[in-house]
């Protein structure tokens, strides 16, 4: 098989799919390890990574292009050994020249201060955080600042986010076509109407509330205290780009909220409203 060119070998490459499968064919030889570790755009990993900054940057070498990262550490248990920490994320950010999408799942270790070497990933299109514990507003706001190709950010169950001014900045740049929020204690719906022109360019939303142990029941009243009924200006906004919305466990009281977006949506495709009260 060496005998073969090697646009022929990496043509073979691109046809196999499983992950399991790439790293066999890799031990075949050399020369195979070489172009499938420059071949792998995407990797996924977990408990099983090696958080040694040594370990980490030969990892980064082996696979000089990749373009799709996705750590996850769900299951975790301290005797499965360390997690990836700020200085982990700061070798994946510095030497993944090509990222574009990374995923962190579950990654209790990874702070404000290890976000903020995201900034250096100046191509990075789509940003995932899921269950980040120790993730506040601060880190956020580093991330809209250096991350100026981002369209896409889902924050998923990041229960220390409570200010939005990482929103107010993105939405002044107007550059993201992909927002999902849910279950993060601190962000209600209310916020949302602070994104202004960022809806612009929005074409995908997703709002689901954090809900709380003694919710208020349908027929309770409820006013909204920031609600200013001589001002116009928080409803003067476009969201015609919209083209598949999500709400859920909101409450669309008569003053304030998200309710709002429901009739701007021109060119809405899919809609799921799900638990209104």
């Amino acid at each position: 098989m060496e005998d073969l060119p090697e646009a022929l070998l990496t043509e073979i490459l691109k046809r196999i799919t499983r992950a399991s499968d790439l790293n066999s064919f890799s031990l075949v030889s050399k020369q195979l390890y070489k172009i499938e570790g420059n071949q792998r755009g995407a990797i996924r990993v977990g408990s099983g990574l090696c958080t040694a900054k040594k370990a980490l940057t030969s990892l980064c070498a082996r696979f000089p292009n990749l373009r799709k990262v996705e750590i996850d550490y769900s299951g975790w248990i301290p005797g499965h050994g360390k997690q990836l920490d700020n200085k982990g994320l700061l070798v994946f950010s510095s030497h993944c020249s090509s990222l574009i999408d990374l995923t962190l799942s579950f990654c209790s270790c990874i702070d404000d201060s290890g976000l903020a070497c995201l900034a250096y990933c100046k191509t990075m299109v789509s940003l995932r955080l899921n269950s980040a514990p120790k993730i506040t507003s601060v880190g956020l706001f580093s991330v809209a600042v250096g991350c100026t190709s981002l369209s896409a950010l889902h924050l998923i169950d990041c229960e220390k986010i409570d200010s939005v001014e990482w929103l107010e900045y993105l939405g002044r740049d107007g550059l993201l076509e992909e927002l999902v929020v849910k279950i993060c204690k601190g962000i209600n719906h209310h916020d949302f109407l602070k994104f202004g022109s960022g809806w612009m360019k929005l074409q995908k939303f997703e709002f689901q509330r954090k809900r709380e142990r003694y919710d208020i029941l349908p027929g309770d009243v409820v006013y909204d205290s920031s609600y200013d009924a001589h001002s116009t200006d928080i409803y003067d906004f476009c969201c015609e780009s919209l083209k598949d919305l999500r709400l859920a466990h909101i409450k669309t009281w008569p003053e304030l909220g998200l309710r709002v977006v429901l009739g701007k949506c021109k060119a809405l495709e899919k809609l799921c409203l799900e638990m209104f009260p």
